[in-house]
């Protein structure tokens, strides 16, 4: 599993995408010229300091001069995420410590693969959180020594430094085994992992103007979800097929059954839950409260991407690590859980292979193609102001371009930015005219973005009223604006043509862009 693991990161790097929006706007907060202008971005970046802080220092050893050079930190990252969950099995079990269920339920996800190599802080985060479940359960179960307790100080102060929501999942495993503790009587290593969570926590306190500030944001970004919605997306991502998951989800279920089912298995399997004791009461605290609290939160906040629920996926496949090695060795269990994991971990190689030639983005060729084919006297509108980050930083062309309401710069790309434009009923007017303006002097207005032809014949827009509170949906705007502009066009542009990019891969879907061309003017 792990050389597999190893390729498929290799093959990430090797298969260089260029950077998308997101990473984008992790090397503009990283290389920001000036203390207040790198404190002002953090609001818009969802983050704590720590991984800007390691992309600053990489950029500043001379390692940010091209795509590939920044891509090595997110390999070295990705793969350093391996190693980090051998040592923290380790931790747990010397004699069983092989990480089986970590690396097929957690590692071997398409949406871990994804986010832990990219230029983002989960590859980081997740290092740290995945470090501080071995500490903290070493502080429980092992004997006390003054080295742990600063390491697990040290690696939990890391973990809530480098994401937000890692405090959440560091607040179980103390929990777990402060409590663990307190049943075993053992009153100085509950004292000491008290410790290492409030460390953390008071670390947090410097982030309270950004915590704010950013809350007022999320509006923005949340969408409405339920439970429902919100488990099946725990091991996957919305970019890849649901049926890797329904598969895994299958398979775990067959096990149980299987276990249950078969008598000499389930008295096996009851004498070992009686026999793990304290171990098994630590693994199921961490994750119902982890889930309990990631749940909560995602559910309050409107937040439902996969990225967000990578922390609490590394506590469930560690607590069911700790599951494991707590049964007494029985060849039928032994041989029910290589099976069950190996399993596990083919239903997502599919998904996993892909990812690794997958391309990140294709706005790089889009904004190559504009500069080759626009003139200065032209106009480019980049259809959705969020993917303006990725156009601004590979466009290098003559002709003025704007985006979709035109924000004031396209340095971060949060919804936020574009909260004045939606209370205005007439955001892209100027837009409208500077098109009417190019189109009637015979100059060619350039769209880059998804459009489909057949919009061209649709009935025109109708205004959506303001919003407020959490109901702002800015893609229900975005949405508005783009049918203004191909309603202008449809009626007095005389033509139109796709220009094709010369792209051969896929492209991950939240930022393919196409590029069409619209000249002459009828009445």
């Amino acid at each position: 599993m792990t050389l597999f693991l190893i390729v498929v990161h290799t093959r990430l790097l090797l298969h260089t995408s260029p950077l998308w929006r997101d990473e984008v706007n992790s090397v503009y907060v990283a290389t920001a010229p000036s203390l207040k202008q790198f404190l002002n971005s953090l609001v818009l970046d969802p983050f704590p300091i720590l991984f800007v802080a390691i992309l600053r220092i990489w950029v500043g050893l001379g390692f940010g001069s091209s795509d590939f050079d920044l891509r090595v930190l997110g390999f070295l990252i990705g793969t350093a995420l391996l190693g980090a969950i051998w040592v923290s099995c380790r931790m747990i079990d010397k004699e069983r410590w092989a990480p089986l269920w970590p690396l097929a339920l957690f590692a071997f996800s398409p949406a871990t693969l994804f986010e832990g190599d990219s230029l983002r802080a989960y590859g980081l985060g997740l290092i740290w959180i995945v470090m501080s479940f071995g500490l903290v359960w070493r502080l429980t179960f092992r004997p006390w020594r003054l080295g742990t307790a600063i390491a697990a100080a040290i690696v939990g102060l890391l973990a809530v430094q480098s994401l937000y929501l890692n405090s959440l999942i560091l607040f179980a495993t103390c929990f777990a085994g402060i409590l663990v503790s307190l049943r075993r009587r053992q009153w100085w290593p509950a004292v000491v992992i008290l410790s290492v969570g409030l460390i953390a926590a008071l670390s947090l306190l410097p982030y309270a103007w950004i915590m704010r500030s950013a809350y007022e944001h999320l509006a923005l970004q949340s969408e409405p979800r339920t439970i429902s919605g919100e488990i099946p997306s725990l091991i996957s991502s919305h970019l890849f097929s649901r049926s890797s998951v329904m598969l895994v989800c299958i398979l775990v279920f067959s096990c149980g059954l299987i276990t249950v089912s078969v008598p000499r298995l389930r008295q096996s399997l009851f004498a070992s839950i009686k026999g793990g004791g304290d171990p098994l009461l630590f693994a199921v605290i961490v994750f119902f409260v982890g889930a309990i609290m990631t749940f909560g939160f995602l559910l309050a906040s409107g937040l439902h991407s996969s990225r967000y629920r990578r922390p609490l996926m590394a506590a469930t496949s560690l607590s069911i690590h700790v599951a494991y090695t707590t049964r007494r060795k029985n060849i039928g269990l032994t041989l029910a859980n290589l099976i069950g994991s190996a399993l596990t971990a083919a239903a997502f190689v599919p998904g996993s292979y892909h990812l690794s030639e997958l391309r990140r983005t294709n706005c790089d060729l889009a904004a190559g193609v504009v500069a080759k084919s626009a003139g200065q006297d032209d106009l480019v509108i980049v259809t959705r102001f969020t993917h303006a980050p990725t156009f601004q930083r590979y466009y290098h062309g003559m002709a003025p371009w704007t985006s979709v309401p035109a924000v004031g710069d396209h340095l971060q790309h949060r919804g936020y930015l574009a909260r004045a434009e939606m209370m205005n009923p007439d955001a892209i007017q100027d837009i409208l005219l500077r098109i009417e303006s190019k189109l009637k002097a015979r100059h060619k207005v350039f769209l880059v973005g998804r459009f489909r032809l057949s919009e061209l014949h649709q009935l025109p827009p109708v205004a959506i009223a303001p919003q407020s509170g959490r109901a702002w949906r800015p893609d229900d705007y975005l949405n508005l604006w783009h049918s203004q502009i191909v309603n202008l066009l449809s009626q007095h542009a005389v033509r139109v043509a796709k220009i094709a990019l010369n792209g051969t891969e896929q492209v991950d879907a939240r930022e393919k862009e196409e590029v069409f061309v619209f000249s002459g003017w009828k009445d």
